[in-house]
């Protein structure tokens, strides 16, 4: 009996203290944040993941314990519009993931896609994403409006041009 209790503390032990490893991160910006998803070889916990944005530097912070990742690898990462910079730092028993964003931050969610896809969703502050969203129908406007004028435009065109074809197969 203690021998079959000795094996299963073992096992248990090994299962515990496997380290999870980060494979590849994406990173996508969008109207109201950046979405980092971060591809590992097991699923990560969400007890082994936290979050914090530094405001003075603009600087988020991204801690994943018992997790290792090739930093070389992982800092070549593609950087989207919205990113000033991306820093993967490896610590004793933790991975760290450092964003440096033009926009600063106003909070962190994590949930899983999958059993080896955790995504990270950095959200924007609501008044910025909001006026995102004005600039964006205020551009959309103003290319109808450009659009409107050259269809315009080329109606004239194309009428003075009608005329004159129109006149010259009256003279003819």
């Amino acid at each position: 009996m203690v021998r079959i209790s000795l094996r299963v503390l073992i096992m248990l032990s090994i299962v515990v203290a496997q380290k999870s490893n980060i494979e590849r991160i994406n990173i996508n910006t969008m109207q109201n944040g950046v979405t980092i998803n971060i591809v590992s070889d097991i699923k990560i916990q969400r007890s082994q993941i936290t979050g914090w944005y530094n405001p003075s530097t603009s600087w988020s912070y991204i801690t994943i314990f018992n997790t290792v990742g090739n930093t070389d690898t992982l800092n070549k990462s593609d950087l989207d519009e919205g990113i000033a910079d991306l820093e993967i730092i490896q610590l004793d028993e933790s991975l760290q993931i450092g964003i440096r964003t033009i926009s600063s931050i106003k909070g962190f969610e994590f949930y899983h896609d999958s059993d080896y896809l955790m995504t990270a969703s950095l959200r924007y502050p609501i008044d910025q994403s909001l006026a995102f969203i004005d600039k964006k129908e205020v551009d959309k406007k103003t290319k109808w409006s450009f659009a409107k004028k050259i269809l315009s435009e080329f109606n004239t065109i194309f009428t003075l041009i009608s005329a004159i074809v129109l006149m010259n197969i009256i003279i003819n």
